[in-house]
């Protein structure tokens, strides 16, 4: 009893920082909600059940129709007479014969047929079709996803990145007041001037300014994350922050990258797709000069009963049924042409679509390289910044050193600072960026 109450209190608490937008979303929980919450990941979800509905018409093609009918129901139809002269030994006479029966009839019949294609030229070709089509749209479903989970990824360490800027921009606003405070102690023992106050002044007063704007970045990214996560706006964002190590383990070769690319990548098997349905529907249209054949098969009974008698009519047949166009005002010619003009448009630009995918393969492979390098060199000139404030607050304390040249370090150990967190930002944008252009999580 007492496990149980502990379960539910804490369920009811996890309810609860959920509801009240406290709960901290990890980068997994981001990217997972927004592939939910995604409309565009839904729709070409949809597509493609409705691609595979339609695969699934084209193999019902191969196999027969089956029908059956059944009528029941009551008529009447009025004998109709006939007179006819009839020679005798006496003479001619005329006599009326009556054909009919002057009654209501009661009928009902039940009807069995097949219709079975023996040998139909463009089923096998329409069957490919809607096969490849049905590829095609779950790679566009594939490339909804791969769209969606760079974004929220993307999204994610902007707020990241602004919560980590936010501070940034405090301790640069407590760097200039801690040195104005300074100067203005100074100014009053008499060992600084008016002039060093009015510049530490004025550098205050820029960093609160630029806290204001990294503030303002902050609400703007979070926004952004909303969005990408299908969210409302206006609902709080409590993040799991992933720490920014700027570390990449075991970073593929490029020609591995690009192998991966040609396996996985959704807009280049589209385009392969695409090329392959262009040389079915070529093939479909050749199959203009074959014959086509068919096997319909029917069975039934019909019963109709009148008062007095009752008819009882079993049948069945068993039809072949050949077609052959002979010639159809060349028609089928240009159809042929028009097709095989398509497919040649499409093997002319193929070289142009993989070099494409190999430029966007190199650029980020050798961009997240680069951010990788950045991170060391910025990493040290913070450290060099950290080194040169220290000395020029000593030298200024000490009434060696210049206000203007604390100001200077100040301001250099925030760019250096602000250089080192946007580096590694764009490592973890360009290590998804990666992924996302090989169509695989492979970082």
């Amino acid at each position: 009893m007492g496990i149980m109450r502990k379960t539910i209190i804490g369920s009811f608490i996890i309810i609860l920082m959920i509801s009240t937008g406290s709960y901290a979303l990890t980068l997994k929980e981001s990217v997972d909600l927004a592939l939910k919450n995604n409309p565009s990941v839904r729709s070409y979800q949809k597509k493609s059940d409705a691609a595979n509905a339609r695969l699934g018409q084209a193999v019902g093609s191969f196999f027969p129709t089956i029908k059956a009918e059944g009528t029941i129901g009551r008529s009447y139809s009025q004998p109709s007479t006939m007179q006819m002269t009839v020679p005798t030994t006496q003479g001619s006479t005329v006599q009326d014969i009556t054909f009919g029966t002057d009654a209501v009839a009661d009928g009902k019949s039940i009807t069995l047929s097949l219709s079975q294609p023996i040998f139909v030229a463009a089923l096998l070709p329409g069957y490919k079709i809607a096969q490849k089509s049905a590829d095609l749209a779950k790679q566009d479903f594939n490339n909804s996803i791969l769209d969606t989970s760079f974004q929220a990824i993307r999204t994610y360490f902007g707020v990241v990145l602004a919560n980590k800027m936010v501070k940034l921009a405090e301790e640069s606003r407590n760097m200039a007041l801690s040195h104005k405070n300074l100067v203005e102690s100074m100014l009053n023992a008499g060992v600084s001037t008016r002039a060093d106050l009015l510049r530490a002044e004025v550098q205050l007063a820029n960093s609160e300014v630029g806290l204001t704007k990294t503030q303002n970045a902050l609400e703007l990214a979070k926004d952004a994350f909303n969005n990408a996560l299908g969210r409302n706006l206006e609902e709080p964002v409590v993040l799991e922050e992933e720490s920014l190590t700027g570390q990449v383990a075991n970073i593929p070769t490029y020609p591995t990258l690009l192998s991966t690319a040609w396996d996985n990548r959704p807009d280049w098997k589209q385009f392969i797709l695409g090329k392959e349905i262009s040389e079915e529907n070529l093939r479909v249209t050749q199959t203009g000069y074959l014959p086509t054949v068919l096997l319909t098969g029917q069975t039934g009974n019909r019963i109709t009963e009148y008062p007095s008698y009752r008819t009882d009519v079993n049948s069945w047949t068993i039809i072949g049924v050949a077609s052959w166009t002979l010639f159809d005002g060349l028609s089928t010619q240009n159809r042929i042409n028009e097709a095989a003009a398509n497919l040649s448009a499409q093997k002319t630009t193929e070289e142009q679509v993989r070099n494409g995918v190999a430029l966007e393969v190199r650029d980020a492979f050798l961009t997240l390289k680069s951010s990788l390098l950045t991170i060391g060199s910025t990493q040290k000139a913070v450290n060099s910044a950290e080194e040169s404030l220290k000395l020029s607050n000593l030298r200024y304390s000490s009434g060696v050193g210049t206000n203007l040249e604390v100001i200077d370090a100040q301001v250099s150990l925030t760019q250096a600072k602000y250089n080192h967190l946007q580096a590694l930002f764009d490592t973890e944008i360009n290590k998804a960026k990666v992924n996302k252009v090989v169509g695989k999580e492979v970082l």
